[in-house]
């Protein structure tokens, strides 16, 4: 069953980028997901209730209102203004790819989850093989701070909303979970909306089917499969997964848009696939 969740997980994540880039002429970032994380919060809000399933207590929802908005609105809302803002998406993908070295890091401080030789090495194959398959063909272009800045609190903020979902909310059912988590997310993402400006949001075919996509398939459908698989495993080895987006992605982009796809980006990927078999092995 994890096999087929991860291999599930991996083709809806890589394809993040296709909504990113479907939007981006048509809809501010933020207010797009302020959008979609409503929507999914109501989906979730209504399987809470047709399912008869409990709410948790006052001080347990504040958490995952709180964590929701750590592991998706900040974490989506920042990276998507990085790149909106002129941050080269494959240096993005570059910040994003230390999101596993890092929970690694701090899933054996706070959780003492143990990490063998082997796990160790496909980590770092992981982080070159993203590099390889995600690097600018051009180069990095000169960037400014506050990018940089926004780069590396989206990460951050993904990582430490992962780690959280090991600690006692992982007792709480999933549905109601997600539900407060996406209404979490949802006031990130309002708030970013407002204090950044956003108003642009056309409503025409390519906006409604890529939000339709990403509440249901993204959100609803990826998303939901992360939380499961943090709570039933190691975070480190879940997290592991996210070096086959970029790579994949990649081959995605060459497949639908006829994208360049070099001869680097597919050593790229094989590296990386090599380092998520390394970094989810157990001895």
């Amino acid at each position: 069953m994890q096999s087929v969740a991860a291999a599930l997980f991996v083709a809806i994540w890589s394809t993040g980028f296709i909504v990113a880039a479907a939007i981006r002429e048509h809809t501010d970032p933020n207010l797009f997901l302020s959008v979609r994380f409503s929507a999914c919060a109501l989906i979730f809000c209504g399987l809470t209730v047709a399912l008869s399933l409990h709410w948790p207590d006052r001080h347990t929802a504040l958490k995952l209102l709180a964590i929701g908005g750590l592991m998706q609105g900040l974490y989506l809302g920042a990276s998507f203004w990085a790149v909106g803002e002129g941050l080269q998406p494959g240096v993005m993908a570059l910040f994003g790819s230390l999101q596993p070295p890092l929970t690694a890091l701090l899933a054996a401080r706070w959780f003492n989850e143990t990490t063998s030789p082997l796990n160790r090495t496909g980590l770092a194959l992981g982080v070159i093989g993203v590099s390889l398959a995600a690097w600018p063909a051009g180069g990095i272009n000169p960037t400014s701070g506050m990018l940089i800045v926004a780069a590396s609190t989206s990460v951050a903020a993904i990582t430490t909303g992962t780690l959280l979902q090991k600690t006692s909310i992982a007792s709480i059912h999933l549905v109601p979970s997600s539900a407060l988590q996406n209404i979490g997310a949802t006031l990130i993402v309002v708030a970013l909306a407002v204090v950044l400006g956003e108003s642009r949001f056309a409503i025409n075919s390519t906006s409604i089917a890529a939000l339709l996509y990403a509440v249901l398939v993204l959100s609803v459908g990826g998303a939901t499969l992360l939380l499961w698989m943090v709570r039933q495993g190691s975070a480190t080895q879940t997290t592991s997964l996210l070096f086959l987006a970029p790579p994949l992605a990649a081959i995605l982009a060459w497949w639908l848009f006829d994208d360049d796809l070099s001869a680097r980006q597919l050593a790229g990927f094989a590296i990386a696939m090599a380092g998520v078999w390394l970094a989810r092995h157990t001895p």
